[in-house]
């Protein structure tokens, strides 16, 4: 039941942030003039912060456990994304509910993974289902990326 009720408050947050990210583009396409507008777009982008928040309590007092699983993975994400930056990813995958994500080392191994990312010398990084970031270099790694600049 927490699981369910848990999953329902992830889905909501992904929603608000999504409108979010919409309002912030109507915000940057809004004249400098008019800032009536500018400001309800604000407005509006600070009432879901805020109902984020309150959603990620509800989260929290649910399943204390699942929350700091959340934050964990969270905090990975901005590590990945700052590598990402840094490295440059040229390929980038992850998995969804179809299909797993793992990378296959040289070893004969396996390493699952929620995303895996390939820079242009071939190295990986990926993260780990426990919320880990671990880099492998491509002599010891068999997947070979499709090293194509992303769009």
């Amino acid at each position: 039941m927490n699981k369910t009720r848990i999953q329902n408050l992830l889905k909501k947050i992904n929603f608000l942030e999504a409108e979010i990210e919409i309002q912030k583009q109507i915000l940057f396409a809004i004249p400098s003039d008019n800032t009536e507008e500018m400001e309800h777009t604000i407005r509006g982008i600070a009432e879901k912060k805020k109902k984020i928040e309150q959603l990620r309590e509800q989260i929290r007092e649910t399943d204390p456990e699942e929350y700091n699983k959340i934050l964990v993975f969270e905090d990975v994400l901005q590590q990945f994304k700052q590598l990402a930056e840094e490295k440059g990813f040229q390929h980038i995958e992850g998995g969804n509910n179809a299909e797993q994500c793992s990378l296959n080392l040289k070893d004969g191994s396996q390493v699952d993974c929620l995303i895996k990312a390939a820079d242009s010398k071939g190295d990986w990084t990926i993260i780990t289902m426990d919320g880990e970031i671990q880099q492998f270099d491509e002599k010891l790694v068999a997947d070979k990326p499709d090293l194509q600049p992303l769009q």
